[in-house]
């Protein structure tokens, strides 16, 4: 990506839709909403903030699975810079980025980081996920499956530490060398351990769901709500755990099977709500993120401008949000870009945008339409409007004028 040039956003300025070239293969976060920008780097600020998280990590993280990187940690931080600095706060949330990195990348693959903020809602994992399985096929990856695990917020966490903390306690003998030492600084370290004697150890130990509160069940509930919609297989993996120092909520993964049976992970990520606050940043910013891993041979040619979508897609019932991926996939397909805001549920709070945005034309899915798999299509210049059928709406839209 180019060189990003420095532009301070003020309170009354809307930024949507606005990106550095990026190649054609990676195209389908344009689709789903992302703005592309450069990689936030990690200063000496972001060192410090980090620095007392990372203290308490173990001396050898390598024992541990990619959810355990000390490089994380340093990398939100330098995100949630890069937010305040630009202003985000004052723009519509969330705010969906993305940027190459060179952080966590395996060999031979380069890292594409998509990052949402503002946002604690559920639909911010089901975008993440849905657009990384996007560019994953695009880039020619088939039989994607997810992992997913959830440990809730704060106070689920801390109860599931708990929990483990008693029964590791009672089983300590059970254990390997190495994961008696990892259970000095966090039962959760225990957790990923697939060594045979730990593994028969952890068929009796607490889970992460049973330790849930209320707020967080609904939250994961939702999550798999939406999983359903995609029509790619998932599994509640108790295994996934991630470091609650920095994660909360939902911990997930895409995945392949390779040659000898096993998986290939193509893409890692998970929830951080009240990580800001941790780090020393007033106020709190909900965010979620994740790392799409992509063959570094895998090159096309590059995208330098869009033209200006000429409809906003608003979304009013649960219903309508559950099936409003399955919507602009289906436009992604048929390569018609539209403006959104899923992150929102209020009609006032999407349709505020498309005045500033002075967008000539509005698609309204709400329960009826939803259960019909139909729009609404309304032009907001003579305020007529048609019912349209989802499967016809690509081709209806490129019909319109756009003046």
């Amino acid at each position: 990506m180019k060189k990003e040039q420095k532009k301070k956003i003020g309170k009354k300025e809307t930024k949507f839709i606005s990106f550095f070239p990026i190649e054609e293969n990676l195209n389908a976060l344009l689709y789903y909403g992302f703005t592309t920008t450069s990689c936030p780097k990690i200063s000496k600020e972001d060192t410090d903030r980090a620095e007392h998280i990372k203290d308490s990590w173990m001396n050898n993280p390598k024992d541990l699975p990619w959810i355990f990187s000390t490089e994380f940690a340093e990398e939100r931080a330098s995100v949630l810079r890069k937010y305040s600095e630009e202003n985000m706060q004052n723009l519509p949330q969330p705010i969906l980025l993305a940027f190459e990195t060179n952080k966590g990348a395996p060999r031979g693959k380069k890292c594409l980081n998509l990052e949402i903020l503002g946002s604690p809602s559920s639909v911010c994992e089901a975008m993440l996920l849905k657009t990384a399985i996007a560019i994953l096929q695009d880039n020619g990856s088939k039989d994607l499956f997810i992992n997913i695990n959830s440990i809730g917020d704060k106070e689920s966490s801390n109860k599931l530490g708990k929990e483990l903390t008693v029964y590791y306690r009672k089983n300590l003998g059970g254990l390997s060398p190495t994961c008696r030492q990892n259970f000095k600084k966090d039962s959760f370290y225990v957790i990923p351990c697939d060594e045979k004697m730990c593994s028969l150890l952890k068929e009796g130990s607490p889970i992460a769901l049973s330790c849930l509160s209320d707020e967080s069940r609904t939250h994961f509930k939702e999550v798999l709500e939406y999983l359903e919609t995609m029509q790619v297989p998932y599994n509640i993996d108790n295994c996934l755990i991630s470091d609650r120092k920095y994660c909360s909520q939902t911990i997930f993964e895409i995945a392949q099977k390779n040659k000898n049976g096993g998986k290939e992970v193509l893409a890692t990520g998970f929830r951080f709500d009240g990580f800001a606050q941790k780090i020393g940043i007033k106020k709190e910013i909900p965010g979620a993120t994740i790392k799409i891993f992509i063959d570094k041979n895998s090159k096309s040619k590059q995208i330098s401008k869009i033209k200006k979508p000429k409809a906003f897609f608003i979304q009013i019932s649960d219903d309508a949000k559950l099936k409003s991926l399955d919507v602009i996939e289906t436009l992604r397909q048929d390569k018609v870009l539209v403006y959104h805001l899923l992150g929102r549920d209020k009609f006032g709070s999407q349709f505020s945008l498309v005045e500033k945005l002075k967008v000539p034309y509005v698609i309204i899915m709400g329960k009826k339409e939803s259960l019909d798999n139909t729009v609404m299509v309304r032009d907001n210049m003579t305020r007529s409007q048609q019912t349209i059928p989802i499967e016809e709406l690509s081709m209806y839209l490129k019909k319109l004028p756009l003046d």
